[in-house]
């Protein structure tokens, strides 16, 4: 008798979000980075609706993200559990993650564990690298890229195993802007000229009773924006052309060991030390500013079971040290942050259909005292192709108001702090429904959540109050979040996907006594991403498209009518495209970024004057770079 072939097909999901997990994981992979060009860590969003990611300012080439409607500094960002985003990282430090680095992207939503610490209030991200025990990794890997407008971008691994115990891979990254570019007419930059040096080495040692992964990571970046023409060696601090330079150097190192026990395997633990030494020379027009942070952090984590694997418990002691020094034109903000802190959290699974986990920090700030944060967490999943979870908790965090807010340097508004300014702290609450179903045969997923965050205190960065200012206070009123966002991803034929999200915000904050909806935040965001791959897997195509409605602009009634925004900015849409062709040892990228050509036209005020009282290119909405045009190329060897 003779058996017919059998074709077994599965389909690979190059983003999913966990069934398993007590928490709202989604899990960005490689396939789903390489859909845009992503060059960094803050282009690797653009297929993603659950992160925004928003310029700072019209001049310097800031980037940060947006979770939940909040600010990206209530995300509390790690590098395989490392501290990433903080502090002085809080604008540019996305873009010292190459994209080619990234092997996934881990976006949880709402409050995370309490092991990883007590700054997750809105969210968490944590990046994973290549691994160089990984053997699918190539021993050798070079990308190049280049746009029409001057961004050229090199990067270069390479992976060696040197015994079956030691090995280690070596990152290098190189990218600048070149030449000048001026879409909306304005007469500035529309990204600042410059270069980044990138380099990182790490390594990973396996023992039969302990594990090391340890590695350092450097950074030099130089950029120089503002007016056309402007020469920093001829025109820095004179009225002849407005300049912005930003030197940035940092250096930072992690360690973490593993420690195993042959004997009990449900027992281990764990060490992660990491340090970092982060320097920013800045100036904007006759406006200058220096940062300095010193910063050490330590975690040790004890895991183990407590009769069976259906009770699990994880102990744990940190420590948090940030040194600043902050130079603002002639004033000095030093301030020195040491946070000691002990957790428990606590785990109990019943079979895979129902999990509960439990968690509690305190910790001692020497500013602001001691601080508790629960945190709880369950999932049900009354069969296999749905999951329900409910999460809740605190956090709080220690906020820096000229590393976190660009307005004060890329305008000409006057700084006015009006007290002591106390520590953030919210609460967070939620859930979602995940359930997976057959469309067309195939296999497909669907996800909804909400969450609410409201926040106990918050320091406020009002620009309503006066055109001219921006007034720092805490928050005296109310200020929460409500984010609403629903996803479906269907498999409609073989290679051919669809991902089609819908976000809903509303983000009311108290500005000087008034309730009022948090600026440039747009309300509603639409995104879809069309797929296909063909069957020999030798080309892809994808769209990527947004829809971002309105939001509201702070009050600018006070200026002449010639000067004024509207009190609500434009709705408009996003559009990238991407063709991939796989060829034997490497592939060929190119596309178009923002194909319909929208750009933010009036992104500076008074423009014509920029060292005059009006000046203000803080208040960015929408994009500044117009229809982009890219290529590149990956080279594989192995």
């Amino acid at each position: 008798m003779m058996l017919q072939d059998v074709e077994v097909t599965a389909r690979s999901y190059s983003t999913s979000i966990s069934m398993i997990k007590p928490f709202n994981m989604e899990v960005i992979g490689q396939a789903e980075i390489k859909k845009a060009a992503c060059c960094n860590l803050s282009e690797s969003f653009e297929s993603n609706a659950s992160v925004d990611v928003v310029y700072g300012d019209a001049v310097s080439g800031a980037k940060a993200i947006q979770m939940l409607g909040l600010s990206g500094v209530y995300t509390q960002m790690q590098i395989e559990n490392v501290p990433l985003i903080r502090g002085m990282s809080a604008s540019f430090g996305m873009q010292y993650i190459p994209g080619t680095w990234l092997e996934s992207i881990q976006i949880t939503k709402g409050v995370g564990s309490v092991v990883n610490g007590y700054e997750s209030m809105s969210g968490q991200i944590n990046v994973e690298l290549l691994k160089p025990e990984n053997d699918k990794v190539e021993r050798w890997f070079f990308n190049l890229y280049t746009n029409h407008l001057g961004r050229e971008e090199a990067n270069i691994h390479y992976r060696k195993k040197i015994n079956d115990k030691l090995s280690t891979l070596m990152f290098a990254h190189g990218s600048g802007y070149f030449f000048e570019n001026d879409q909306n007419r304005d007469g500035f930059r529309d990204n600042p000229l410059g270069r980044q040096l990138n380099v990182m080495n790490r390594w990973k040692l396996q023992g039969k009773k302990t594990e090391q992964v340890f590695g350092i990571h450097a950074v030099y970046d130089n950029k120089n924006g503002g007016q056309l023409g402007f020469v920093p060696s001829q025109h820095q601090f004179t009225y002849d052309k407005f300049g912005v330079g930003i030197s940035t150097q940092m250096i930072e190192g992690f360690f973490k060991n593993g420690f195993l026990f042959p004997s009990s395997p449900t027992k281990s633990m764990g060490l992660i030390i990491s340090g970092k030494h982060h320097t920013q020379d800045t100036y904007y027009g006759l406006r200058s500013y220096f940062a300095e942070q010193r910063s050490a952090y330590t975690n040790l984590i004890f895991q183990d079971i407590i009769g069976t694997t259906m009770h699990n418990y994880k102990l744990g002691l940190s420590t948090m040290l940030d040194d600043y020094r902050e130079r603002y034109r002639d004033s000095l903000y030093n301030t020195l942050e040491i946070v000691p802190g002990v957790f428990g959290e606590y785990t109990y699974s019943y079979l895979e259909k129902f999990q509960l986990l439990i968690g509690a920090r305190y910790d001692f700030h020497n500013r602001f005292g001691g601080v508790f944060s629960p945190r709880a967490h369950i999932r049900f999943s009354p069969n296999e192709h749905l999951t329900i979870r409910l999460t809740g908790g605190q956090g709080f965090r220690s906020p820096r108001i000229f590393m976190e807010n660009v307005a004060p340097l890329a305008s000409a508004r006057q700084v006015v702090i009006t007290e002591e300014l106390g520590m953030e702290r919210s609460t967070n609450f939620g859930g979602s429904i995940t359930t997976r179903f057959k469309f067309l045969k195939r296999e497909s997923s669907f996800n909804i959540d909400y969450y609410h965050t409201r926040f106990e205190n918050q320091v406020i960065a009002d620009m309503d109050l006066d055109a001219h200012k921006i007034v720092f206070y805490n928050l005296k009123g109310e200020s929460f979040s409500n984010s609403l966002q629903a996803e479906v991803d269907l498999s409609l034929y073989k290679g051919l996907s669809v991902k089609i999200a819908y976000k809903r915000y509303q983000v009311m904050v108290t500005y000087h006594d008034t309730l009022m909806e948090r600026p440039m935040v747009p309300r509603d965001r639409v995104m879809m991403n069309l797929s296909y791959e063909t069957p020999s897997k030798k080309w892809k195509f994808d769209l990527i498209s947004n829809y971002y409605s309105s939001s509201r602009l702070p009050n600018t009634e006070s200026m002449t009518s010639d000067m004024r925004f509207p009190s609500r900015s434009q709705e408009y849409y996003i559009v990238h495209f991407q063709i991939t062709k796989q060829f034997r040892k490497f592939e060929w990228y190119i596309g178009g970024e923002n194909l319909l050509n929208f750009v933010q036209q009036q992104a500076i005020m008074s423009a014509d004057n920029p060292f005059g009282p009006h000046f203000d290119a803080s208040m960015i909405w929408g994009p500044l770079n117009g229809r982009t045009f890219y290529s590149g190329i990956r080279i594989s060897i192995r």
